[in-house]
């Protein structure tokens, strides 16, 4: 499942078929934002689907700024970060 997040000029796509469920993108979002790691405070969910193995569920609360820290440090490849240049 695809998912995503969009503010200003930058966005995020999650492909949850790609997360392995490590957790990095929440504690680099609640590290952000705090300056300590809590999952509890993340921006972005990463949770396991209970009918299906391996399988995660990658969604954004709307306290997310799109600001792509998440993208650049998932290993997996499963957040793609895009940031389009203003045309004022």
């Amino acid at each position: 499942m695809t998912t995503g997040v969009s503010k200003d000029n930058r966005s995020i796509t999650a492909d949850s078929a790609r997360c392995a469920g490590c957790l990095t993108c929440m504690l680099h979002c609640s590290f952000r934002s705090l300056n300590k790691f809590n999952l509890s405070k993340s921006y972005i969910s990463v949770e396991r689907l209970t009918d299906r193995e391996n399988e995660f569920e990658i969604t954004f609360t709307d306290g997310c700024d799109a600001c792509l820290l998440c993208g650049r440090h998932c290993p997996y490849g499963a957040l793609t970060g895009n940031q389009t240049e203003d045309t004022a």
